[in-house]
This record gives C-alpha cells, sequence and structure tokens, in this order.
C-alpha cells in the first residue's frame, strides 16, 4: 500500500516537474470528456480512442497547444482550468442540442445567437433556464475556488514562446498529412458522420474558419467558359403561359403515413394524402433532420449546393449579408412577376428581414406584420393566418405573383407530457418496440399536422376559385427529430421529405425524386421557363461527375471568384424590398377620454408609437386602431407608427403626423 501511494506521489511530483507532459495528459483528459458529451454516451467516448486514435491524438494535440499559454501564468492550475472550459462548454452545449435535433453545433449556431434568444421559451422551460443559471454561478463560484486554491509556479515564458509557434506547425504540418491520409477531410457531406469520424474540436473549428466556398483547383475563365458554352446554347425560352406561382415550405412536415413502426387510429394529413393521390409529387431529399430550415429555403431559392460551403454554414448569415445572389427570385422578375414573401415568424429571424432584399424579393411579410396571429399551446404561430397573407400578395398587384411562404406552427420542441387545451386525437401505436419514439410527443407532434393540413386545404381551396392560373409547391423542410431511423421509413431514408405540385387547370408535370437544390428549376421547366444559369445548369445536365463539379465552379464564381459567369460584372444588385404588404400609414389622431387614439391602416400586435419621439406602448385595438391609454397630444405634436420586433428592433414606419396644421385646428385645441 505504501509503495503504491509513493508510486502515486512520485508521478505527481514528475507531472509537477515536466509542465508540457502533464499539460498533454490533461488535454487527453479534456478531449475525452468532449467526446464522451458530444457522442452522448461514456462508452462511445472511451471506444472512440481505439476506433480512431490518430484522429483522438490529433484533437488533443489541438487542446494541448491551447494549453501551452498556461505556461505564461503562475497560477497554473487555474490557467489549465479556464483554458479547457471553453472545450468543456462547447462539448456539454452539443449534448444538450443533439437531445432535440440531430445536427451537432457549429460556429454558425453562435452567430446566428441573437436571433435565438427571442426564442429561448419555446426551446426551455422555466425550469431549465433556473437550472442553467444556477449551473453558470455555480462555475463562477468554482472558478474563485480553484484561482485561491492554485499554488503559484514558476512561470516558464521563454518556454512557452518557443513551444507554441513549434506546435501551431506541427498541428498544421499533421493536419494536411491526416487529411492526405483520409483520417481527417474538408469536406462534409454529412456533418453528423463527419463528427462521429474526425472529432468535435477538428470539426467545430473547421466550421470557425472554413467558411464559404473552397477555390477549386482548376478555376480559370476558360473553364467557366465551357461551362457556359453548354449553359448558353440553351436558348432563354419565353413560356406561354405565366401562372402565378406558389412555394409553401412546410415546417417539420412529411407524411407521416411512411413510417412503419407507427400506426395511427386515422390519417392525421387526409388533404395531403388526397393531393398525392391526384396531383405530381415525389421524394425531396434535404440536408437535415430537426433543424435547418434557412438552409433548405437557401437551397431551394438559389438551386445552390450546402454541400460546397463551409460545415455547417448558414449562407443567410455569411456571404448574402453583403452581396446578392441569383435566385428564383430574380429569375422569375425577369419575366414581370413580383417576388413575395411570407412567413409567421420574427422577421429578424436568420436575419430574413435583410438577407430577402439579396435574394430579390419586392416584399416581405414577417409575423410583426400580421393581423389575427393565433399560438399554439407551446408557443408557434399558427399557420392558417398564412392563407390571406399569400392572397394579400396576389391582390396588391397587377402582375403576376412569384410567393414563397414559410410556416412554422408544427415546429418543435414536442412537449413530452400531455398539455391543456390540446385535443390528443390520434391514438399513436407503437408497432417496433425498439423505436425511440415518445408516444405523447408523437401525438402532440400530429395533432400540430393535422392543422397544418387544414390551412393546405383552406389556401388551395381559396386559390381553387380564383380565376388566375396558379400552381403551388407545397413541401417539408426535414423532418422533425424524434429519434427515427432509415428503417423506420418506408422510403428508407429520414433525409427525406416530399413535395406536391398542385395547379388549378391542369398542369401535366413530371413526378421524379429530387435534391432540395433541384426542385426549384424542376418546376420552372415544367412551366416552360429556364431564366438563370443554375437553373439552366440543373435543367440539362446529367446527374454526373461533371454536373457536381460544375455546379461548384458556378457556386464559386458567382459568390466568391471573378463573376466570369457574368462578364466580370456583378450579376445581381439587393432588391428594394418593403416590409409588409402596404405601407405603415396613420390617417388621424384624436384624443379621447381613454386617451389618444391612433388611426391608420396596417396595424398588427407589433405596432407601437413615437409621440415627439419618444416611444409609446400601445393598446392594440384592430388593425386600423391603437390607443395609447392616459395620454393627450396638443397642437404641433409629432406622431409616428413603428412596426418593431416588441423589442428593440424597428422594421418600418410611417410617415410623420402632425397635429394641427390649420389656423382652425389650432383654435379647437386652444
Amino acid at each position: 500500500m505504501n509503495k503504491k501511494r509513493l508510486n502515486l506521489e512520485s508521478l505527481c511530483a514528475f507531472l509537477v516537474k515536466h509542465t508540457v507532459a502533464f499539460c498533454f495528459l490533461y488535454s487527453c483528459l479534456v478531449n475525452l470528456v468532449v467526446e464522451m458529451f458530444c457522442r452522448q454516451s461514456f462508452v462511445d467516448g472511451i471506444l472512440h480512442i481505439f476506433k480512431s486514435p490518430q484522429v483522438f491524438f490529433y484533437n488533443a494535440l489541438a487542446i494541448f497547444t491551447v494549453t501551452l499559454l498556461s505556461l505564461f501564468f503562475k497560477k497554473r492550475a487555474f490557467a489549465l482550468a479556464v483554458l479547457a472550459f471553453p472545450f468543456v462548454a462547447l462539448g456539454v452545449i452539443n449534448c444538450a442540442v443533439l437531445s432535440y435535433r440531430v445536427t451537432p453545433i457549429s460556429a454558425t449556431d453562435f452567430v446566428k445567437i441573437k436571433s435565438i434568444f427571442g426564442i429561448f421559451n419555446l426551446y426551455l422551460e422555466g425550469w431549465v433556464i433556473v437550472a442553467i443559471v444556477i449551473a453558470v454561478i455555480a462555475i463562477i463560484v468554482g472558478y474563485v475556488f480553484i484561482y485561491k486554491a492554485s499554488k503559484p509556479r514558476e512561470r516558464h515564458s521563454t518556454r512557452c514562446i518557443v513551444l507554441l509557434p513549434t506546435f501551431v506547425l506541427a498541428l498544421a504540418i499533421i493536419s494536411n498529412s491526416f487529411i492526405l491520409q483520409g483520417y481527417l477531410s474538408k469536406k462534409f457531406t454529412n456533418l453528423n458522420d463527419a463528427y462521429d469520424d474526425y472529432g468535435f474540436v477538428y470539426c467545430f473549428f473547421s466550421s470557425v474558419f472554413d467558411t464559404g466556398i473552397d477555390k477549386p483547383t482548376d478555376y480559370s475563365g476558360e473553364r467557366v467558359d465551357t461551362i457556359l458554352e453548354t449553359i448558353k446554347s440553351e436558348e432563354t425560352l419565353v413560356p406561354e403561359e405565366k401562372p402565378n406561382i406558389i412555394f409553401v415550405q412546410l415546417e417539420s412536415f412529411f407524411d407521416v403515413n411512411n413510417i412503419t413502426s407507427l400506426k395511427y387510429n386515422t390519417d392525421p394529413i387526409p388533404f395531403f394524402s388526397s393531393l398525392k393521390d391526384n396531383f405530381p409529387h415525389g421524394h425531396l431529399e434535404v440536408p437535415y433532420i430537426g433543424s435547418g430550415t434557412a438552409n433548405v429555403e437557401f437551397e431551394i431559392m438559389t438551386g445552390m449546393s450546402l454541400d460546397y460551403f463551409g460545415p455547417g454554414e448558414y449562407p443567410y448569415k455569411t456571404v448574402l449579408q453583403n452581396s446578392a445572389c441569383e435566385s428564383i427570385a430574380f429569375n422569375l422578375k425577369e419575366l414581370g412577376y413580383k417576388a413575395h414573401a411570407v412567413h409567421n415568424h420574427k422577421g429578424s429571424f436568420y436575419d430574413r428581414a435583410h438577407v430577402f432584399s439579396s435574394l430579390g424579393y419586392d416584399t416581405f411579410i414577417p409575423l410583426e406584420f400580421m393581423q389575427g396571429v393565433t399560438y399554439n399551446p407551446i408557443g408557434w404561430a399558427k399557420d392558417g393566418v398564412l392563407t390571406k397573407e399569400i392572397l394579400s400578395c396576389l391582390d396588391a398587384t397587377e402582375e403576376q405573383d412569384f410567393v414563397y411562404a414559410i410556416t412554422v406552427q408544427s415546429h418543435g420542441v414536442y412537449s413530452t407530457e400531455r398539455l391543456e387545451g390540446v385535443d390528443y386525437v390520434f391514438d399513436v401505436e407503437i408497432m417496433n418496440p425498439e423505436t425511440e419514439v415518445d408516444e405523447i410527443a408523437f401525438e402532440y407532434y400530429l395533432t400540430q399536422m393535422h392543422e397544418v393540413d387544414n390551412f393546405i386545404a383552406e389556401l388551395i381551396g381559396e386559390l381553387s376559385v380564383r380565376k388566375e392560373k396558379t400552381v403551388v409547391v407545397l413541401y417539408g423542410d426535414h423532418l422533425p427529430y424524434f429519434g427515427l431511423t432509415d428503417g423506420e421509413m418506408e422510403n428508407g431514408s429520414v433525409y427525406q421529405t416530399e413535395y406536391v405540385i398542385w395547379s388549378n387547370y391542369g398542369l401535366d408535370a413530371e413526378a421524379v425524386d429530387l435534391c432540395s437544390y433541384e426542385l426549384a428549376a424542376h418546376v420552372l421547366g415544367e412551366l416552360g421557363m429556364n431564366n438563370g444559369l443554375i437553373t439552366k445548369l440543373h435543367q440539362n445536365s446529367l446527374r454526373n461527375e461533371e454536373y457536381y463539379t460544375s455546379l461548384e465552379m458556378l457556386q464559386y464564381d458567382m459568390l466568391y471568384g471573378r463573376k466570369e459567369c457574368y462578364g466580370y460584372e456583378i450579376g445581381y444588385t439587393p432588391s428594394d424590398m418593403q416590409l409588409g404588404i402596404a405601407p405603415l400609414v396613420i390617417t388621424d389622431v384624436n384624443n379621447t377620454d381613454s386617451g389618444l387614439e391612433i388611426k391608420g391602416r396596417m396595424f398588427t400586435e407589433f405596432t407601437r408609437i413615437r409621440l415627439n419621439g419618444e416611444k409609446h406602448d400601445v393598446i392594440y385595438i384592430d388593425g386600423e386602431t391603437l390607443l395609447i391609454p392616459d395620454v393627450d397630444a396638443v397642437y404641433g405634436d409629432t406622431i409616428k407608427a413603428i412596426q418593431t420586433n416588441g423589442k428593440r428592433t424597428t422594421f418600418a414606419s410611417s410617415e410623420s403626423f402632425v397635429m394641427g396644421g390649420t389656423s382652425e385646428f389650432k383654435e379647437a385645441f386652444e
């Protein structure tokens, strides 16, 4: 016993003396903890060391390079704890995120954190938020304790100055070597598999530094010209008919009847099922499960594949912030269409209120500009409100219209406890005892799917009686996360939703299975349209290696290259997009016994009033009336209506309304 104790003390003394060796062993331990959290398994974390030792020690070396900074500090134990914290914290966050979605976290999740703050209450219950606050306080207290308990050691600044660049260089050399040998990869075809194969540290920090599209090795003017020769040999078509075109992206929507491990007492989506029986439809391969709505939008709207962007990247938060991009909206505007986007969620989410102008839309109607919004039990806006908003887009212009509508009602997280006010009419029978599906949560999901199906029926019913020819493309953006596997799906893939092409004039469209970035080009082709270089590429290429190489080349040239495909000029400029289908207007202001009454148009629950520049909350009466209680206005006061997100962001404002303006009005005040 004494001998064992002596050996342990000798080991500790050795590690204290040999700081660099200690830092490496410490880094291996940190990496092991991170992998255990990210794989949500103690055993899988251990097995990762033996399955992929090169990858494990590579990631440990990356952490080790960071922990070398502790040599600058006397309180080395405290410094090591601080330096390890970001890695462990990211692992814990990833573990938590994977409990409600399949896709692991990436740097883009932190870029969009501002958008997520507004919906924390929809994802996290109150007790969870309290627990997070307590955990943060406990961490702070723990670090204070470590700091006080940490014994001062000799600084090794010179050693650190020598070792740090040495290991940074070594890490770069090993990275390139491992990529060549196949232990690592710069391209992540599937983000989940990449995190499993290459480790969390490498993948996450790849998403930090690897954004955009890498320059293809054979990128040149001649190569682009070769692609263009094939594309431009196809003349731009002049369609015989130009119907209204409506894309409806259905949140977490798919044909639940295709799950082989579950059965229901009745079809939850009877109208969608009837559409499949009577109109062209097919499977749609999408890049995500349980998340990634904005990226599916991007692929549908632009025809570009996310495979060529950085791991986990959201182009909405990167390249589209400052650059316009070829899109179905721009393409249809060339044919005289007006382009509208509609979404019953907040306009700032994924920065849509900004980036939709980069995609060519003339108007965007987010939640803040909608009247008569109702909400489901977990706080998402119901989709029924979209019917009148879509119709308002069609009625607002004399031209033909393109409308891109995005639903939200069936969004997760789905409660695993029965909620008050929810009519659980769908009984779920588990056919496969090995399924991970939570029965109560799935029954709630089915109630929302049924309401979305009712919305689809209402929308199609309204469009059916209109005289204008209209095409509607309905599709799910991704499957919800319930732990379903490929083996539980009739079609054999959890990365496939479905699409249906409805029309009120008997459009005979071809039913084929597609990737999401092919859908818009396919629909346009069925309508006799081929505007846009990307569209022509999709419509006139075989799905072979040359096709994918050309797609990557065009994407790079358009967004990051010399824009040779546009004659070395900017192909598109952002549109002058209006938020709301019509401007916000004040028509009259009156002092009443209840307060200041404001009359106007396009008021919603998110409208606020600025009186002489001071912001006032209001009582929303209806779409034409607001009231500021216990406030009066006097001659010369300036009143302006503003459309907000309910907090600091102002999306739009009316022209100023000045109290008075005539001598008679002034006398009336006096």
